[in-house]
């Protein structure tokens, strides 16, 4: 009788649902759609290292309500009047000449598409889920929760040497979270950093003292993480944030204005690598990075225009006879994007991928730092253009995690970088409407 009572309530709480989403949906179908593309998006990123199958699937289901809202209000999206959607055009160039000029285009086929239904696809899906300031401040509390659950799963992971998620064992003594590598210090450092931004939402209603501890409280575990991941790449982008940050507030004009954040920076490593539990903090003559930079060097002087090949690194030295000093010889990717994109694309795919890589970071700093230093210099109660610039802080701290991080079309490390672009040019394109007096939808 009492489970009869359960299911019947059950039923009745479903049914008023649907009758509440059809309603919405017929008073307002674009609305519907973003609602549905915006949360999908959220939850991407809130889970986003759960697992692989999680970031194969959530984009497309992200896709399909992006292509339901383009169908419904395509003259208010972010694409539609985004008047730098021309440089994706020089992405796409790159791609193609990693693909068909390779020496295995097949080869590179496989190894590139591997980010169609994620990486390519994240920028636009992110773009249009920037609309005002309270869809920034809910993706830097999705960013926030990530990092949360993510350390928190790291310190189960270093008491018990197995992560609740996956049940991934250490790897080499570092910490490997449910990504199932030490590379999560690569994510975490790069989740990090938007999430950072919960300190202005703090501080909005609350004093120093109490913001701090919750700040603390909240991304305490993801330092962790980071420290007992020693992924030196991710601990370099995290320092470099308050260099990042003086960029957009100072802006290249006085050099004596940087030497507090350098010194910050370099503060910041030490005590990362004081805290770090790993002994591979090796003396830098024993790196083996730069025999791996080495050898991508070698292979772009043997394919200088037009590259080896997308995911041809391990295929091209061994034809060459090159063997890496320190690494296994399966070695698949030399460790540093730049040169990653420059063996792999040559001088010419590699420059149509930094223009458009380093545009979208140019254009989007030339248009939030006046902003933003509007914004602080009137002590608004909005907290758009700082929320926006830490997206910005994210987006060029993938520049700095790519001097000793993953080859270009490392599927995850390409989400994220995508989805801050997107951010960052969503926020930029609708903040500036606003600024002019124009609708806010």
């Amino acid at each position: 009788m009492l489970l009869r009572k359960q299911m019947s309530l059950c039923f009745a709480w479903a049914a008023s649902v649907k009758t509440r989403l059809t309603h919405f949906y017929g008073q307002n179908p674009a609305e519907c759609h973003f609602t549905g593309l915006f949360w999908s998006f959220w939850i991407t990123l809130a889970l986003f290292p759960i697992g692989y199958g999680w970031r194969e699937v959530m984009p497309p289901v992200c896709l399909i309500f992006l292509v339901l809202y383009y169908r419904r209000a395509w003259p208010q999206s972010v694409l539609a009047r985004l008047t730098i959607f021309p440089l994706f055009y020089c992405f796409w160039a790159m791609l193609l000449i990693g693909v068909l000029l390779s020496g295995h285009p097949f080869a590179s086929l496989l190894h590139a598409g591997t980010g169609i239904n994620k990486g390519f696809i994240l920028p636009f899906i992110a773009m249009e889920c920037v609309r005002e300031e309270k869809d920034l401040r809910r993706l830097v509390w999705a960013c926030g929760f990530a990092c949360f659950w993510q350390g928190l799963d790291g310190l189960w992971q270093a008491y018990n040497e197995r992560d609740f998620i996956m049940g991934y064992p250490l790897n080499a003594g570092r910490l490997t979270g449910s990504i199932g590598d030490y590379a999560v210090g690569n994510y975490i450092a790069l989740a990090l950093i938007p999430a950072f931004g919960l300190w202005f939402i703090l501080r909005e209603k609350l004093g120093h003292a109490v913001s701090a501890l919750l700040w603390l409280a909240t991304l305490w575990p993801a330092f962790f993480l980071l420290m007992g991941a020693a992924a030196r790449s991710g601990m370099l982008a995290v320092a470099a944030c308050p260099v990042l940050w003086l960029m957009l507030i100072n802006g290249f004009g006085c050099l004596k204005s940087y030497i507090r954040p350098l010194l910050a920076c370099f503060a910041t490593l030490a005590l990362f690598f004081v805290l770090t539990p790993r002994q591979a903090l090796l003396s830098l003559t024993d790196e083996g990075r730069w025999s791996l930079w080495e050898i991508a060097w070698r292979v772009f002087c043997e394919y200088p225009w037009f590259g080896a090949g997308a995911g041809q690194y391990n295929t091209a030295f061994r034809s060459l006879g090159f063997t890496p000093a320190h690494d296994a010889i399966t070695i698949s990717h030399p460790h540093n994007v730049y040169l990653d994109m420059l063996y792999a694309h040559g001088i010419v795919g590699c420059a149509l991928g930094m223009v458009f890589l380093l545009g979208f970071l140019f254009w989007g700093y030339r248009r939030i730092r006046p902003n933003l230093l509007a914004e602080r210099h009137e002590k608004a109660h909005s907290l758009y253009w700082r929320l926006a610039a830490v997206f910005w802080v994210a987006y060029a701290a993938w520049f700095v995690n790519g001097i000793f991080g993953h080859d270009f079309y490392r599927t995850w490390w390409l989400a994220m970088a995508m989805s801050y672009l997107g951010v960052m040019a969503g926020a930029v394109v609708n903040g500036l409407r606003h600024e002019s007096g124009g609708p806010s939808r």
